[in-house]
């Protein structure tokens, strides 16, 4: 064998690592060099605890409750900065449902405009939209009376003539964003209800 040729098998014994095996080789290293560093348990507890109630707690929506409302997204977050106060939630003559007024934008105009908050469990009666109403789910969820389920962050609208009835999961509480422009309950008694309360 020539000395030539010894180099060569030499050089091709010793190729240099592809890009992909550098890049795998510094990825196993700088991986051995990170420890894990595990947040303050006190600061942990204050953020999940922030995020928890509103407003944080609907971030995610604050876009569609803006187009919802026909607000800016600071005036939604100061909408939703009430949900947090108890005494804001008020009775609607029907149990397990309560509701927060929105005071929503000009293209609301002569709609019911609200967040609604119905207790685990509930059935929520059968009634007719006379105009349309578009709900968005914030949480929880719940089953209408064609077995369609509704879940957190589902957007639906329903026309005016079409008729249902729902219940609530039995998992948690289901807080709604919904404008309306009529409804009409199916029982009597609850019509003269929604009179009596001017609604």
């Amino acid at each position: 064998m020539t000395e030539d040729k010894g180099l060569e098998q030499s050089a091709e014994s010793h190729e240099a690592p592809s890009e992909e095996q550098l890049a795998a080789e510094l990825d196993a290293v700088m991986t051995s060099l990170l420890d894990p560093i595990l947040p303050n348990p006190a600061l942990l507890s204050r953020l999940q605890s922030s995020i928890a109630q509103p407003p944080q707690r609907y971030a995610p929506f604050y876009d569609r409750l803006a187009k919802l409302f026909d607000l800016s997204e600071d005036a939604v977050i100061t909408q939703l900065t009430r949900l947090g106060q108890p005494d804001a939630w008020r009775r609607t003559g029907l149990p397990g449902v309560r509701n927060v007024i929105v005071q929503a934008g000009p293209r609301t105009a002569g709609a019911e405009t609200v967040f609604a908050r119905f207790t685990a469990g509930l059935r929520f009666p059968r009634h007719r939209h006379t105009g349309t109403e578009t709900v968005l789910v914030l949480e929880g969820e719940y089953e209408d009376s064609q077995g369609l389920r509704h879940r957190a962050g589902e957007l639906r609208t329903w026309p005016a003539g079409t008729n249902h009835g729902f219940r609530v999961s039995a998992d948690g509480p289901c807080i709604i964003a919904s404008v309306v422009y009529g409804r009409e309950f199916e029982a009597a008694p609850l019509r003269w209800l929604a009179r009596i309360l001017g609604r």
